[in-house]
């Protein structure tokens, strides 16, 4: 079982949850907010069911679980968008926004055999071909619990293809989310 929902900032049925905890001017907490609400309703539960503290704990690099229940969920943000997964396993997800990046600035997050692939890009693939790149490593990382500490250029990437990853032995299935023309979406689990 996979179900993702994204939910942007400035839509209308949040505005109420703003000014209810005060975070009108603090996209942050907004952020936080939305996410809860999003994961809410992938569960069928009523939109405040999640809101509580007392709901979840984390793991030493701070990935968030439920205290309680089972269900594995993973959330991401970027710009204006919240993007959160559910499912029966672990998983990791990541999001971002369509925007030029230079190869020079992300270099030192790829391997050798991924920085070749991008190299003999086009210009105009490259910047979004290293956006989805990074979208995996990202993905892999919060899927294991280490977030970008877990240094994303151990994440190696099958190029071109881009549906397997691979980082310290364990193999991570790869499944790109459509969810926005701006956006890119990624999840990531551990081939079991």
């Amino acid at each position: 079982m996979l179900k993702f929902k994204t939910g942007r900032l400035t839509d209308l049925q949040y505005q109420p949850y703003y000014r209810r905890f005060q975070i009108e001017d603090n996209q942050r907490k907004q952020k936080d907010l939305v996410g809860r609400i999003l994961l809410a309703k992938l569960m069928d539960l009523p939109e405040d069911a999640l809101l509580d503290d007392d709901e979840f704990t984390t793991i030493a690099n701070g990935k968030p679980l439920f205290a309680k229940r089972t269900t594995a969920f993973n959330i991401s943000h970027s710009a204006d968008l919240v993007l959160v997964a559910i499912s029966d396993r672990p998983l990791g997800v990541d999001v971002e926004k369509v925007k030029p990046v230079q190869l020079k600035r992300l270099k030192r997050a790829f391997t050798v055999a991924e920085l070749a692939y991008l190299e003999k890009l086009p210009a105009a693939r490259q910047s979004l071909t290293m956006l989805r790149l990074w979208t995996v490593k990202e993905a892999v990382l919060k899927e294991t619990g280490a977030g970008l500490p877990g240094k994303p250029w151990t994440v190696s990437v099958n190029v071109p293809r881009m549906d397997v990853a691979e980082q310290h032995g364990q193999r991570f299935a790869i499944n790109f989310l459509a969810i926005h023309e701006d956006y890119l979406g990624t999840m990531a689990q551990k081939i079991e």
